[in-house]
């Protein structure tokens, strides 16, 4: 991880140097190391083609599913629903509970 965070580190600031170079102390008859307006051009149609690809997949991802139809019922026969079965009567639990009679 340093070895790889040392490499971007070393392209960032050449190309900082060579910004700097290329902007200070322009003179008359001096040529450019790089040429800003290709690179300017080429990023923003980079960027833009970015752009544009990330607003068509929020776009499908936000995009509501399509519901599936639920079947409507038919008046083909009536149902009938059988009559629920009432509870047995069964009688109260008696507790029979009896007081001790062997405590001294």
């Amino acid at each position: 991880m340093p070895y790889l965070s040392g490499v971007l580190t070393g392209i960032l600031f050449t190309i900082i140097l060579v910004f700097v170079i290329d902007h200070v102390g322009d003179e008359a008859g001096s040529q450019d190391i790089v040429n800003w307006g290709l690179v300017a051009e080429g990023l923003g149609s980079t960027v833009a083609d970015v752009n544009e690809q990330v607003r068509e997949e929020v776009h499908e991802a936000t995009a509501p599913e399509a519901e599936t139809p639920t079947p409507e019922p038919t008046m083909t026969e009536p149902t009938t629903a059988e009559p629920a079965t009432p509870a047995p009567n069964t009688p109260p639990a008696t507790t029979g509970a009896t007081e001790p009679t062997d405590i001294p």
